[in-house]
């Protein structure tokens, strides 16, 4: 029984668990799993270590880039101890689809305050954020330059860029149900290649330091 729990020639011990925390004070992508059969269910998470998630080939996992897990509190989960028949080091395979009839004893901070943000590094830099988290739900795209855009959880939208250029091939119909404030701190060019026809219902205020030119073949004030 000694060399059991070695690598070379062990015992291959395998466990069907279910997640008791997700909330790894080391950000390395680990969970706590009470694996059935092997502990006393009443066992408090505390006593049980933390398993590492074995990520796809698409997920580097090398120095925090590449995809973390989605499990949550609760999921059912496949997997393996690498050091045999001791249980102590797993090794999580994948989850595999459960349902509970409402009993589960789910812990209250986990319930309340879960680490449900999901995200995606590159070794570039680049970062793709998608937070579940109930009342701070957001989408978060970050270029490795510095631009980004943000869904805020109110449904508002935030980008920051340092040039834009957008293209159009067919129509463009913009609709702005409140105000519009725009701030445009050099020149202002805009070229209309057909007719440009502007319907104002209240006042028309035009401010300028300098001078106003308006130049046209036929001009008709009313």
């Amino acid at each position: 029984m000694k060399n059991l729990d070695q690598f070379i020639g062990s015992q291959f011990t395998w466990f069907i668990g279910s997640v008791v925390d997700i909330d790894d004070p080391l950000l390395s992508n680990r969970v706590k799993v009470m694996p059935y059969g092997f502990y006393d269910e009443t066992i408090d998470k505390s006593h049980l270590n933390w398993s590492t998630v074995m990520m796809p080939n698409t997920s580097s996992s090398f120095k925090g880039f590449g995809s973390n897990h989605e499990l949550m509190v609760g999921s059912w989960v496949v997997g393996f101890f690498r050091d045999g028949p001791s249980a102590q080091d797993a090794i999580i395979l994948g989850s595999i689809a459960s349902s509970t009839d409402g009993t589960i004893d789910i812990p209250e901070e986990a319930q309340l305050n879960p680490p449900t943000n999901k995200v995606h590094k590159t070794e570039a830099g680049h970062l793709m954020e998608i937070d579940n988290t109930s009342g701070a739900e957001r989408i978060h795209i970050k270029h490795t330059s510095g631009t980004y855009i943000l869904m805020h959880p109110n449904g508002d939208v935030e980008h920051s860029n340092k040039n834009h250029t957008k293209i159009t091939t067919g129509d463009d119909t913009v609709t702005i149900t409140g105000n519009s404030n725009v701030t445009i701190n050099g020149d202002c060019n805009l070229t209309v290649g057909g007719n440009y026809k502007a319907d104002v219902t209240g006042n028309i205020d035009l401010n300028a330091s300098g001078n106003v030119s308006i130049t046209g073949a036929r001009i008709d004030l009313n």
